[in-house]
């Protein structure tokens, strides 16, 4: 196995603040945690950090031209994943992840890198669970956002498979016992700065000992929502609902019918677009036809990303219905484009969500919060105009402080302190 391969893609720059990110998905052209990355690295280094970029080999077409084009400093190391023939898919993956953390930790040592850095930032994958290999080196380690210590409220009563129901029990235990894990009481007594993307998270962190951490977004709205002012209200459907997500059962599309289901007894003329695909597709098609929705709620599947502002423009308020949630995307493009949010008191989304932008209702058990949500739909839908641009300029004011620019300065002044 070719365990690296350095390139340098600029040449050094000044006096500047020496970084090393560790990413072990990052990519220009990919939304999520690779698209995250890629942000990160790219406004830290435009403000003026020396970086060293240290990824695994599988995005390199896509990140070398974006170095070439990025302002600053921008050196790229590519370590290989290391094989896990013979392990159960699911399990590969995250094996694979903790070996190539130890392969990208050797590099690291034995090029330089670590010697080198200031500040080390490792932002993916990172997890409270997985931990950091790099937490006891001389550099600052600053670990995040992550997320991880949410867990899922089973009074909502999700409909999911057996293996699924399993599979978030066995999650939720893992939480409860992360004192027993390792890998996370190393990273969080090691760690300078640790970021979380929700309360929930924090919480646990701070119970492991951390004295030293602190919220924040791992995502921010993207420009392409943010680059034009949003669409007046009367572009913006009177009725119109959205929702946007995988359809999995975290996300729960299947509460946002049943919510919508109640809204439309009240509200005859409301209309609900779905945007998204996943295990749960069938049951939400099979739901809708169910409480004769159809023609109310269009399913429109899976849908080009660059598709999605122009659906938010038309509509009057974007429905987040997730049992689990480190932090929602959804949210903050929905709230560049000035469209209010309604969802659940829980998670990342309570974190962030702006006052005045929409409203969230507290967790209970599943009928109380369908009845809830479908409740908030309607006093949002039923806004006069004057009102609703007010919603709406709020929404659009606190995106504004939660771009990539505001973040990564942020950051920086962070990596300062911790350097001196």
């Amino acid at each position: 196995m070719n365990p690296a391969n350095p390139a340098t893609q600029r040449s050094q720059g000044g006096d500047s603040l020496r970084v090393l990110v560790v990413a072990y998905v990052c990519s220009p052209k990919l939304g999520s945690e690779a698209g995250n990355a890629w942000n990160w690295v790219s406004h830290l280094a435009g403000l003026g950090c020396e970086i060293d970029l240290l990824t695994t080999k599988r995005f390199l077409d896509d990140v070398e031209p974006a170095i070439l084009q990025a302002a600053g400093v921008i050196h790229l190391h590519a370590v290989d994943v290391p094989r896990t023939s013979g392990l159960p898919p699911q399990v590969g993956v995250y094996a694979g992840y903790l070996r190539w953390q130890l392969a990208a930790l050797r590099y690291a040592r034995a090029s330089g890198l670590l010697a080198q850095a200031q500040i080390i930032h490792h932002i993916t994958w990172s997890s409270l669970f997985w931990g950091s290999r790099f937490h006891s080196e001389q550099a600052p380690l600053v670990f995040g956002p992550i997320g991880g210590g949410q867990t899922a409220d089973f009074r909502l009563a999700t409909p999911m498979s057996l293996g699924a129901r399993l599979k978030e029990r066995s999650r939720s235990a893992g939480i409860r016992m992360i004192r027993l894990n390792p890998l996370a009481l190393r990273t969080v007594k090691h760690a300078k700065l640790i970021l979380t993307t929700n309360r929930e998270t924090l919480r646990v962190v701070n119970q492991l000992g951390s004295s030293s951490a602190r919220m924040m977004l791992d995502s921010a709205p993207p420009p392409a929502v943010m680059d034009s002012p949003p669409t007046p209200v009367d572009d913006h459907e009177l009725g119109r609902v959205i929702w946007i997500g995988r359809m999995v059962p975290i996300k729960d599309p299947v509460l946002a019918v049943e919510a919508f289901a109640q809204l439309a007894q009240r509200m005859p003329e409301a209309r609900m677009d779905m945007f998204g695909a996943g295990s749960e597709a069938s049951r939400v098609a099979r739901r809708v036809s169910e409480f004769g929705l159809t023609g109310k709620i269009e399913l429109h599947g899976h849908v080009e990303w660059n598709t999605l502002p122009a659906h938010l423009d038309r509509s009057r308020v974007l429905l987040i219905t997730s049992l689990r949630e480190s932090a929602s995307s959804q949210m903050l493009e929905a709230l560049g484009r000035g469209v209010p949010v309604v969802g659940i008191n829980q998670h990342g989304v309570a974190a962030f969500m702006p006052k005045d932008s929409g409203h969230l209702v507290e967790v209970a058990d599943r009928i109380s919060v369908t009845a809830d949500l479908a409740t908030a739909l309607g006093e949002i839908l039923n806004l006069p105009n004057q009102e609703w641009s007010e919603l709406s300029v709020c929404a659009r004011n606190a995106a504004e402080t939660m771009t990539w620019p505001e973040k990564a300065a942020d950051l920086v002044a962070s990596f300062k302190k911790l350097a001196d």
